[in-house]
């Protein structure tokens, strides 16, 4: 997250989150605590920011950046880590307020992520990676990514949230990101439809300002604006024309959709693509 001394920026994986990181420390200044870290303590007075992205394109965002610069998804997936489990136990008993405390995650569960790493079918998810211009590959890392048999592969507590029944992995990190309470037990493993988890959005959500990525600059502003910064004309100039940052290499969403993984994302991402309007790549 990215702090200030009047907001809190909080930052989604695949939303330009390390673009508007640098676009507040050059304007506005502040502190880099961590990345892609959530709030524990939602006490805070600072306003809160977060950014959001059209989910097919995000998809596919998430999948090239893996293809080229290794990336968090495909760093858990195209190994067997046999490490993970002494961290997670570390995590299990330090941590009151993540998907692995000790009441979301159990020594079953435990048990049941030693034997899917054991067996982990790692070439399946390599062979999607070989090449970042492959509508095939793609494809086939998309229905991976919704398979519930490879949940556990993620390893970031997605395959234990009841949420994985009906959401997908875009989905599930809006949740810890931006709603509050969301690891508490009785949410983390209490909301099983996608009704209940629009309730929970509307009187849990900690966001006071979204930057939707396709309007980054224009948001960008409007949002510092409306959390008491004042801007003149040359620092908005230099912001709309600031270029991007961590860019992942690939062609537009539709060269990669075919019909049947357009509505994969429309089924498994609903609640973001209602609540922002988002459309299917044409």
């Amino acid at each position: 997250m990215f702090v200030t001394d009047k907001m809190i920026y909080l930052q989604m994986h695949k939303t330009a989150c390390t673009h508007i990181a640098s676009l507040l420390s050059k304007h506005i200044g502040g502190e880099q605590i961590g990345k892609h870290n959530w709030l524990e303590n939602f006490e805070t007075k600072k306003s809160i920011c977060g950014s959001i992205r059209n989910p097919w394109d995000w998809y596919v965002s998430l999948w090239a950046f893996g293809c080229i610069n290794d990336g968090e998804v495909r760093g858990r997936v195209i190994v067997r880590d046999h490490q993970k489990f002494s961290e997670l136990f570390k995590y299990k008993v330090g941590s009151k307020y993540s998907p692995y405390n000790s009441n979301n995650f159990q020594l079953g569960d435990m048990w049941s992520h030693i034997k899917n790493e054991i067996k982990k079918p790692t070439y399946l998810w390599i062979d999607t990676y070989k090449d970042n211009q492959s509508p095939e590959n793609f494809r086939k890392w998309l229905k991976l990514m919704y398979n519930p048999s490879r949940f556990k592969d993620f390893f970031e507590g997605y395959s234990e949230s009841f949420i994985s029944e009906f959401a997908g992995l875009m989905t599930y990190r809006y949740c810890y990101f931006f709603m509050k309470d969301f690891f508490q037990t009785k949410n983390f493993k209490g909301i099983k439809t996608l009704e209940e988890l629009r309730k929970f959005d509307k009187t849990n959500n900690i966001l006071d300002f979204t930057i939707k990525t396709e309007s980054l600059e224009n948001d960008f502003i409007q949002m510092l604006e409306k959390f008491g910064y004042d801007l003149d004309e040359e620092t908005k100039n230099q912001i709309r024309g600031g270029g991007k940052t961590n860019v992942s290499k690939h062609s537009k969403a539709s060269y990669y959709y075919d019909e049947e993984t357009i509505n994969l994302v429309a089924e498994k991402e609903k609640l973001i693509i209602e609540k922002y309007n988002y459309k299917p790549p044409q």
